[in-house]
């Protein structure tokens, strides 16, 4: 009987970290809007560097979480010393696996000091994700949808050019592959490798073939403003079957907390912007060319050691996140949360600001995007 309970509660590590970065939202977005209000009338840059603030606040709540909390290892391949000089702004491109890799970014973020600079190009049903939905907008993220199949570009250009015009400091974060590449989806692949044929183009096996327009309309409207694109290569341990060789599915959120010590391996490379393509056909092949990158990378941790887990070729560096780093934002943010759920009128705030703080966000996106 106490055995099965311990096992129970082992399966189920993932609820409490979940739930404080979940259960948070009423208190950022509380902190975040009081922000808002103080700086209403003053210049932005001075709303754009204590929204960044609070931003980084948060996602340190995040880092506790996957890395404090779960002791993942990073180990990062490439020239990790561009990750420790001084801030710029970038792009960000990576592959896709699963719904752990957008905090792989802060991870990547956070030696420069950039992790409040991170901004999304996100799908557009997340704007009505609760209460964040609406944040992610006011934090400059950018919304793009499709029609018919076909991108539809005309507003995520004008956001995007906003940031510029502003002098708004990003870390554009982009997965061109679109949707999330599993050995799984047997549909999404076989379809992207048709697609890739049709292209005269060589398919891809563990990668997707990446669309181009976001990364251009991206790029057309940041020249000048970004210096450089950053690009990363995410491999997780644990997703090759010691008996077959074979690709597994990456963890999601839930098994990637759950698990004892995930390794993630980064390859990390630092690219000046004057090196990327302007000109659209130019741009395709050179994003093709770097998950043709990818496909060797990949190729090479999925088959090689596959008993070790896996590894990219060359040395590596261990990406060490300090406790110090994370822990005051966990201690802030679950203090906050006791606060509040200690008596009935804090719940009674607690709960309303949920309710009708996401009505009013998910009105508010509807209207305006």
């Amino acid at each position: 009987m106490i055995l099965s309970v311990l096992v129970h509660t082992h399966n189920l590590r993932w609820t409490l970290p979940l739930a404080l970065s979940l259960g948070s939202s009423p208190i950022y977005i509380s902190v975040w809007a009081a922000a808002r209000i103080v700086t209403f009338c003053l210049p932005r840059s001075v709303y754009t560097y204590t929204d960044d603030r609070l931003y980084a606040l948060y996602q340190r709540l995040v880092l506790f979480i996957f890395n404090t909390y779960s002791t993942s290892k990073v180990k990062v391949y490439g020239n990790i010393s561009a990750l420790r000089g001084k801030k710029e702004n970038v792009i960000f491109i990576c592959n896709h696996q699963c719904t752990v890799d957008w905090a792989v970014a802060n991870m990547i973020a956070l030696p420069q000091g950039s992790i409040g600079r991170i901004r999304y190009i996100l799908k557009d049903g997340l704007k009505y994700f609760p209460l964040y939905g609406f944040y992610f907008s006011q934090h400059s993220c950018i919304f793009v949808k499709t029609k018919d199949g076909k991108f539809n570009e005309m507003k995520a250009r004008t956001d995007v050019a906003k940031l510029k015009k502003n002098n708004i400091p990003v870390w554009m974060v982009l997965f061109p592959e679109g949707t999330r590449m599993s050995p799984a989806r047997n549909d999404v692949l076989e379809k992207r490798r048709s697609y890739t044929a049709m292209q005269g183009l060589e398919p891809l096996s563990h990668v997707l073939m990446p669309k181009v327009r976001g990364l251009q309309l991206t790029l057309d409207e940041l020249r000048g403003h970004v210096s450089a694109v950053y690009d990363l290569t995410i491999a997780y341990s644990n997703t090759v079957d010691p008996q077959t060789g074979s690709r597994l599915p990456a963890p999601d959120i839930t098994e990637f907390v759950s698990k004892s010590s995930p390794e993630i391996h980064l390859q990390f490379e630092r690219i000046p912007i004057k090196e990327v393509p302007s000109d659209e056909n130019g741009l395709k092949m050179w994003l093709y060319s770097r998950f043709q990158e990818k496909e060797r990378l990949l190729a090479h941790f999925y088959s090689s050691n596959a008993s070790m887990g896996g590894r990219f070729p060359g040395e590596s560096q261990d990406l060490n996140i300090p406790a110090s780093s994370t822990l005051p934002s966990f201690l802030f943010f679950t203090s906050c949360l006791a606060v509040l759920l200690s008596n009935k009128t804090g719940r009674d705030l607690y709960w309303k600001t949920w309710l009708f703080g996401s009505i009013a966000g998910c009105l508010w996106m509807a209207v305006r995007h």
